[in-house]
């Protein structure tokens, strides 16, 4: 498996709103309050183009740094079903099932040797 480009960055915090308006704010990064899919009322932006290479950027509600939450990558793939297969084979275990965002795309959740979080993404293109 080779991760094709660093897709998002998932920020995790008690106020998702407080922390969305603090990177909008001070880096100018186009954060706002969206509802689509399984993942309801969340904040979300893009750092550059989307079309183009840009990198999403999520701000979900949950427990915030120093309690087990913080950022996590998102890595691009190709074929979720087989890299999320090659994980397992060498004795990773997946935090939910894959999950199915819609349009397509389709994302699960590892956690690193070291016990960071980290996300895998099939765009479907």
């Amino acid at each position: 498996m080779n991760a094709l480009s660093v897709s998002a960055v998932v920020f995790t915090s008690p106020e998702p709103r407080r922390l969305a308006d603090f990177y909008r704010m001070h880096l100018g990064i186009p954060i706002e309050s969206v509802s689509h899919g399984p993942m309801k009322d969340h904040q979300e932006g893009w750092l550059g183009d989307p079309a183009h290479g840009g990198v999403h950027i999520a701000v979900l509600k949950g427990p915030g740094p120093g309690s087990g939450g913080g950022a996590a990558p998102t890595f691009r793939v190709r074929g979720l079903d087989a890299c999320v297969a090659e994980l397992e084979a060498a004795g990773m275990r997946s935090a939910h099932k894959i999950a199915d965002l819609g349009q397509g795309k389709r994302v699960v959740t590892f956690r690193d040797p070291d016990g960071n979080i980290f996300r895998l993404i099939d765009l479907g293109f």
